[in-house]
């Protein structure tokens, strides 16, 4: 994470903020303005994998369980 403090701080900076050149002092509201139409507007491809990265976590497994035990209980 190259001391970023997880792994999606460093996505962003890597992947949005890394390629602007910044020449002035910026805020966290800027920041937060800036990605979010990096990736809603202008890197659509972005949004894409981003939901995929989080998405690639999910533990299915454990939802298939959960899903199928509330049936049982429900049946």
């Amino acid at each position: 994470m190259n001391g970023h403090p997880n792994v999606q701080t460093w996505r962003v900076y890597a992947e949005v903020l890394g390629d602007i050149e910044f020449n002035e002092p910026v805020n966290e509201a800027m920041l937060s303005t800036i990605v979010d139409e990096e990736v809603f507007i202008f890197k659509k491809q972005l949004m894409e994998d981003y939901a995929r990265a989080y998405l690639a976590n999910v533990d299915y497994l454990s939802l298939e369980k959960l899903i199928n035990e509330e049936i049982k209980i429900n049946s």
